[in-house]
């Protein structure tokens, strides 16, 4: 339980400079500063918080309805829709 309280933070985080690595000019220091100045590690912790994420719905579809369904696939797709912009790059 402790444990993924203190993922759920770090894969929001992760996701958020993912998107901010969008930008040419962050993406460029934030690769200044991974191993091998390559973005692979982050592209891996995103998609590691989207699976995180699908196991939880899955958990929890039956409390959200049609409406609910819809946005969680919506949020996953953007969050995929990141990280093949970040393997493009």
């Amino acid at each position: 339980m402790e444990a993924s309280r203190s993922n759920v933070p770090v894969g929001y985080l992760t996701v958020l400079l993912g998107n901010l690595c969008l930008n040419r000019s962050v993406r460029t220091k934030v690769r200044a500063g991974l191993p091998d100045q390559r973005l692979d590690m982050l592209i891996s912790k995103i998609k590691e918080f989207v699976q995180y994420h699908e196991h939880v719905d899955g958990k929890t579809k039956d409390y959200e309805g049609s409406e609910g369904r819809e946005t969680w696939q919506n949020y996953t797709a953007r969050l995929l829709l990141v990280v093949e912009k970040l393997e493009r790059s």
